[in-house]
């Protein structure tokens, strides 16, 4: 199946091009998943919107309001290199390095990431935990999402077929905490079965904070509030951590497929929650 190629120079042209294809219409950025979907005859789009010409989208910065704000169309290696990125949410860096293998990270985007919304994808578990948020426009005007609201299930998000994920921003992080991001898989560059970003504050040994999102094991990536809640201001020692992550171990509703049973990755969800706690305690003794 043939379609055109447009390359809109504004988001203007952008959002009054998807207000006029719809459903017809797909945003090329990367690329890495589209053209993958397209050539699998899983998508057939009538235009490609080719996000080249809009340089603005990649950029990383921070706003008036402190926010780290990164532009949608940043490359995976774009995040993990970025000082900004590396001073105010250290554990994006972590994620970012993780996925996929060079040719991956060097073309596909941390917006086209979580718009593809692929079970297992590396950043998405991160974001939850720095409670990140998302910024979409159309032509009917601006909507700012919780990325705890963007996805909705396997390979879908909330966002409508007229709007266009223009960036991310991340409120700063409390002072005195360590976040780690961790995940099992069978090969180096696959999908996480099992993907655990966690942030820890503790004082004198007493959780004050935990933020605790999986990926990989059920249909969207989720904050594991229960857990959150069974750990707060409590010692945060060897026995707390085993009944945390038997508590994430039964939060989680993963699938079987030809890598792994769902009993297999939620035994994996126990072993890489503990691991993850672990090295955030280490951190956190480690920093002064």
């Amino acid at each position: 199946m043939g379609f055109d190629v447009l390359e809109p120079r504004s988001i203007e042209e952008v959002t009054s091009l998807l207000s006029q294809y719809g459903e017809e219409a797909r945003i090329l950025a990367g690329g890495q998943s589209l053209l993958l979907m397209i050539r699998s005859a899983l998508l057939k789009p009538r235009v490609l919107l080719s996000l080249g010409q809009l340089d603005r989208l990649a950029q990383i910065t921070v706003t008036s309001h402190g926010n780290l704000s990164v532009g949608a169309l940043a490359t995976h290696r774009e995040v993990s290199t970025s000082p900004l990125v590396r001073e105010r949410a250290a554990m994006l860096v972590e994620a970012a390095t993780r996925v996929g293998s060079t040719p991956v990270r060097n073309l596909g985007t941390i917006g086209g990431n979580l718009c593809h919304n692929e079970m297992g994808s590396d950043p998405p578990p991160v974001l939850l935990a720095l409670e990140a948020q998302v910024e979409c426009i159309s032509i009917r005007g601006k909507r700012e999402i919780p990325v705890s609201e963007f996805t909705t299930n396997y390979f879908e998000t909330c966002i409508e077929p007229d709007e266009i994920l223009v960036g991310i921003e991340i409120p700063p992080l409390p002072a005195g905490g360590q976040g780690v991001y961790v995940k099992h898989v069978n090969r180096s560059g696959d999908l996480a079965m099992v993907g655990v970003a966690a942030w820890l504050k503790l004082k004198s040994g007493i959780c004050e904070e935990l933020r605790l999102a999986l990926g990989g094991v059920g249909p969207i990536p989720f904050r594991a509030s229960q857990v959150e809640q069974l750990v707060e201001h409590k010692p945060f020692d060897d026995s707390l951590i085993e009944e945390a992550a038997a508590a994430a171990a039964d939060m989680s509703d993963p699938i079987s497929d030809a890598h792994a049973s769902a009993d297999y990755r939620r035994k994996m969800v126990r072993v890489m929650v503990k691991r993850a706690l672990h090295a955030a305690v280490n951190k956190a003794q480690r920093s002064p």
